[in-house]
C-alpha cells in the first residue's frame, strides 16, 4: 500500500520521504466500499480523515433541503480533513461513492499522534492542508458560488480545531 499511496499522493510522499510515508499508512486503515454508498453526511459526526486511493466519489452540501453537487473527485485527494482542521468534528459535506472506491482512513487521534510526534509530518501535512483548502476556496470563489460579507472577515475567530492547537493566538 506504501507504493500506492506514493503515486496517488506524489507531492505529499516526497515531502514526507519513505520512513513518514510508511509511518504515515502503517497508521491507517484500508476501507472498500462500493457504488453509491454514503461515506460522509452533510453535518454529521466525522472521525477520520481519508485518503482516496482508488474510485471516483460525489461532493455535495444540503441547503433548505436540498443537494446541491459541488463536484465529482477522484484518486489522490482527501476527504474529511475539515473536520479536523475546524475541532467540530462534523462533517461539511456529503460524500458519495460514484464507483467502487478504495481508501486509507486515518482516526483524528492517529493523525494528532502522528503530528504530536514527527515535526517532518506536522509540516508537511500542514502544508498540504493549507494548499487543499486554498485550491479549493479559488475554485469556489471562481465559480462564484462563495460570498464573503464584512460579518464574515470580522467574525472572531474559533479558537478551537488542529490550527489553533498548534498555533494558539499567535495567528501561525
Amino acid at each position: 500500500m506504501v507504493s500506492d499511496f506514493m503515486k496517488q499522493f506524489p507531492a505529499f510522499s516526497a515531502s514526507l520521504g519513505d520512513s513518514n510515508v510508511r509511518a504515515l499508512v502503517a497508521a491507517t486503515s484500508k476501507v472498500e466500499l462500493p457504488a453509491y454508498r454514503k461515506l460522509i453526511r452533510d453535518r454529521m459526526p466525522v472521525d477520520s480523515i481519508y485518503f482516496l486511493m482508488s474510485g471516483e466519489v460525489s461532493v455535495s452540501v444540503e441547503e433548505g433541503g436540498n443537494q446541491i453537487p459541488l463536484g465529482n473527485i477522484g484518486p489522490g485527494q482527501w476527504l474529511g480533513e475539515i473536520s479536523v482542521l475546524s475541532g467540530e468534528m462534523l462533517a461539511s459535506s456529503t460524500v458519495t461513492t460514484v464507483t467502487p472506491v478504495t481508501l486509507l482512513r486515518l482516526k483524528h487521534q492517529a493523525f494528532e499522534d502522528l503530528l504530536g510526534r514527527n515535526e517532518v509530518l506536522a509540516k508537511s501535512f500542514l502544508s498540504q492542508l493549507i494548499g487543499i483548502m486554498s485550491d479549493r476556496l479559488r475554485v469556489s470563489l471562481n465559480a462564484g458560488s462563495v460570498a464573503v460579507t464584512a460579518a464574515d472577515v470580522e467574525a472572531p475567530p474559533k479558537r478551537v480545531g488542529l490550527l489553533w492547537a498548534l498555533f494558539g493566538g499567535s495567528g501561525g
